[in-house]
């Protein structure tokens, strides 16, 4: 059928100072299309006279239409134009709420919800639609079948027994840890594993090494138990030793993040490890080691473990399942030296009692029976994929305005910009372009020292939204 073309001459209110030009016509055009002011069916005139008419360049024009395109607003087809959809993404979120029958979608609706408010770049985000959820439901639906009492009833304090297992011999197989099932502590993620280490190690003014900069998250459970915390710098061999022996040599534990350093990427090298590792035997010191992504790398050989080269027991090492699989899902793991199992369990029933059960079996079944291991491989060429694409999309966009980390690893990467502003007004000018862009000063623990770069998340965009969302800073960076 014939489309009736619209001359687009629609009263647009005036564009609020705060409000760039991008977000200003999308909020404009998306309003004309859900109030009927441009009828379903109605064909958009060229992009170049669109710009002409309302007065922005044609580059603006062709993000707000593309972005319209992609969320089901407009149709398009090389020929014939660009045209309102006559089915709009709204009404189908209106029958879903009113005809969908009770229960229906329930398995599924574990995983897209969060999925639905992300926005590039935000940092950190696995790719949850990619899960398998038959497999998962498959396992749940089984161990609910055949629930034991013991299953149904008090935990144990360390986790559930098969699942101990199977951590062990995968972080044995994968990440070259010493351990046994008797060290393993299942946890509800990294967090909580922090947040326990510093209560159980740290008394109010002891010092403890942070890595600078370095992740927030630790930082707020070394501050919540009353650290001194001595920020020790980062460089491109991971934290620098010789420099917290200077600054505090007989601190009480250490963080670090050895195989992927949160958030610059680097890996710590061989002698800093065996540094490190003679520091805390001679100090009687304690190394928490947080594993947090390091499933992912995408050249080379994968990093060992620097609890694999402990002989003194002065490494905890932690790990979460949250990101390698899905956020929801809320396990992790602390592998505890045999001296401190005891203190760790007391204090884990102290403030938590024990992990949620069938969980833990759902996850011992995914891992024993296979399905960790082809899904870790699946999403690292996916990941791998998606890390190209960033930096086709930078450097098409941006050229020598933004340059990306080098590192081959992770969920994220930093990106260093030229222009003369601080990272945290750069992150909110992104934000005002809907870019989550995390400005690198957010982790620096000396405030005097800047650093002019973002965070940038990869994992959980497509190829499509990332190059849309690198437009999105290009078009920031031309109007700043």
């Amino acid at each position: 059928m014939a489309k009736s073309i619209s001359s687009l001459e629609l009263p647009l209110r005036a564009r609020p100072a705060e409000t760039t030009l991008t977000d200003w016509l999308y909020a404009e055009l998306r309003a004309a299309i859900l109030d009927g002011r441009l009828k379903r069916g109605v064909r958009l005139p060229s992009t170049r006279d669109f710009s002409l008419q309302h007065g922005v360049s044609r580059g603006i024009a062709m993000l707000v239409i593309e972005q319209l395109r992609d969320e089901g607003y407009l149709m398009s087809r090389t020929g014939a134009g660009t045209w309102v959809n006559e089915k709009l993404p709204d009404d189908l979120s209106l029958s879903e709420q009113v005809c969908a029958p009770a229960g229906q979608g329930k398995a599924k609706a574990l995983l897209p919800t969060a999925r639905e408010r992300l926005r590039p770049f935000q940092a950190s985000d696995p790719e949850v639609n990619l899960f398998p959820i038959d497999v998962w439901s498959r396992l749940t639906s089984r161990q609910w079948r055949h629930a034991t009492k013991s299953l149904l009833g008090s935990g144990d304090i360390a986790g559930y027994a098969p699942l101990r297992n199977a951590i062990a011999e995968y972080l044995g197989t994968s990440r070259g840890v010493q351990c046994s099932p008797s060290q393993i502590v299942v946890m509800t993620g990294t967090q909580q594993s922090l947040d326990l280490t510093a209560r159980l190690l740290i008394r109010p003014g002891d010092a403890a090494w942070m890595e600078d900069p370095g992740y927030s998250g630790a930082t707020r459970a070394l501050r919540n138990a009353g650290a001194k915390i001595i920020p020790v710098p980062v460089d491109a061999e991971g934290m620098n030793v010789a420099k917290g022996r200077q600054l505090a040599p007989q601190a009480k534990m250490a963080y670090v993040t050895p195989a992927h350093q949160f958030p610059l990427g680097s890996t710590m090298t061989l002698e800093r490890r065996i540094a490190l590792l003679r520091w805390a035997s001679s100090a009687g010191s304690i190394i928490v080691e947080d594993d947090y992504d390091s499933e992912f790398r995408f050249t080379g050989v994968p990093i060992p473990a620097l609890q694999g080269l402990d002989e003194a027991e002065s490494v905890i090492f932690i790990g979460s399942f949250n990101k390698v699989l899905f956020p929801s899902l809320r396990l992790g793991y602390m592998v505890v030296p045999d001296r401190l199992m005891d203190r760790v369990l007391r204090l884990r029933f102290e403030t938590d009692l024990w992990p949620t059960s069938i969980n833990q079996a759902v996850l011992a079944d995914f891992i024993v029976e296979g399905h960790l291991g082809r899904y870790i491989r699946r999403m690292r060429e996916i990941y791998a994929e998606r890390l190209i694409a960033l930096q086709y999309s930078a450097a098409k966009h941006l050229g020598d305005a933004l340059r990306l980390s080098g590192i081959q690893a992770g969920l994220t990467t930093a990106a260093f910009y030229r222009a003369p502003i601080d990272s945290i007004a750069f992150e909110r000018m992104a934000a005002s372009h809907g870019i989550d862009a995390s400005g690198l000063d957010r982790y620096s623990l000396r405030k005097q020292k800047k650093i002019p770069g973002v965070l940038l998340g990869f994992a959980a965009f497509e190829p499509r939204a990332i190059d849309r969302g690198m437009q999105k800073l290009a078009a920031m960076l031309e109007e700043y």
